[in-house]
C-alpha cells in the first residue's frame, strides 16, 4: 500500500504544481500527524479561486494512471468556500481513498488553524506560490474552548440521563441506546476539554491518540455494551464519575 500511496502523492504533487491557479497545495491528514501506516489514506488540500479545475486535473490525471470507481462529493460542508471530493481506485488497497480539498479565500488568516499542531500536525507542503501558507505559519490560531457553563451542561446531562433511563425500563434497547450514546458523548466532552482542548470538538475520533489510556480503555468498554443492563450499569458509572470531578474541581 506505502508504494500506492507514494506514487498518488507523486502524482498529485506533479499535476498540481503544473497549473499555475492553483496557489497552494499541502499533504494533512495522517501525512500531517505523523501517523502514516500502510492503512491511511492522502489527504490533499489546495489554494484555488477554482475548485473545479483541481478536480478536473486530478481526475484527468487519476483516470490515465488507474480507473476511478467511485467518486463522493461532499454535500454542505461546514466549511466557508470549500469543496471536496473522494475518489477509491480499481485496484487500490481495500481501505485506501483520495481526500481533495480546495478552499477559495487567499486571505493568509483563514489557514493558520492548520498550522495548529496540537490539532491537524504538521502540514507537508507542496508549494506556496504566493506565501500564503508562509504567512500563515508566522500565527498558528490556537483552540479557545467555550468556557463550559457546569450548571446547563450538567442539567443537560440530567435530561439526558432520566431520558435513557425510562426509555430503558421500557425495554426499548434502540431508544436507550441512542440516549446512551449521547451520555457517553458528554463525558467524552469533559475528558477531552482535560487531556485535549485543542481537540474539545473531535468527539470519539482519535480517542486513543488524545486521552490517556486508562481512560481510551474505560471508553471502549462503555461502547461495548451487549444490552440494556450493560447500558444502565454503565450510565449509573458515568453518572458518578461526573460527580466526582465536579466535587474534585
Amino acid at each position: 500500500m506505502q508504494n500506492f500511496s507514494k506514487d498518488i502523492k507523486e502524482i498529485i504533487s506533479s499535476v498540481l504544481k503544473s497549473e499555475s491557479e492553483i496557489l497552494a497545495a499541502w499533504f494533512g491528514g495522517s501525512t500531517a500527524t505523523g501517523f502514516e501506516d500502510a492503512l491511511s489514506d492522502t489527504d490533499v488540500v489546495t489554494i484555488c479561486r477554482q475548485p473545479e479545475l483541481v478536480f478536473s486535473l486530478l481526475e484527468k490525471v487519476f483516470s490515465e494512471k488507474f480507473e476511478i470507481t467511485h467518486i463522493w462529493e461532499v454535500e454542505d460542508s461546514p466549511w466557508k468556500n470549500f469543496s471536496q471530493k473522494f475518489y477509491i481506485f480499481n485496484g487500490g488497497p481495500a481501505t485506501y481513498y483520495v481526500d481533495a480539498g480546495v478552499f477559495q479565500s487567499t486571505d493568509e488568516y483563514d489557514y493558520r488553524e492548520y498550522f495548529n499542531v496540537e490539532r491537524h500536525g504538521s502540514p507537508q507542503i507542496i508549494f506556496d506560490r504566493e506565501d500564503i501558507l508562509k504567512k500563515a505559519a508566522l500565527s498558528p490560531r490556537a483552540e479557545v474552548p467555550t468556557t463550559l457553563n457546569e450548571k446547563n451542561w450538567c442539567a443537560r446531562f440530567e435530561i439526558l440521563y432520566r431520558t435513557f433511563s425510562k426509555e430503558a425500563l421500557r425495554g426499548k434497547y434502540i431508544d436507550s441506546f441512542v440516549f446512551y450514546q449521547r451520555l457517553v458523548a458528554l463525558w467524552v466532552q469533559l475528558l477531552r476539554r482535560e487531556h485535549s482542548p485543542q481537540k474539545h470538538d473531535f468527539g470519539l475520533r482519535y480517542i486513543y491518540r488524545d486521552l490517556p489510556e486508562a481512560e481510551a480503555q474505560c471508553i471502549e468498554k462503555y461502547l461495548r455494551v451487549h444490552d440494556i443492563n450493560d447500558m444502565k450499569n454503565f450510565a449509573v458509572e458515568i453518572r458518578q464519575r461526573i460527580l466526582e470531578k465536579r466535587m474534585s474541581s
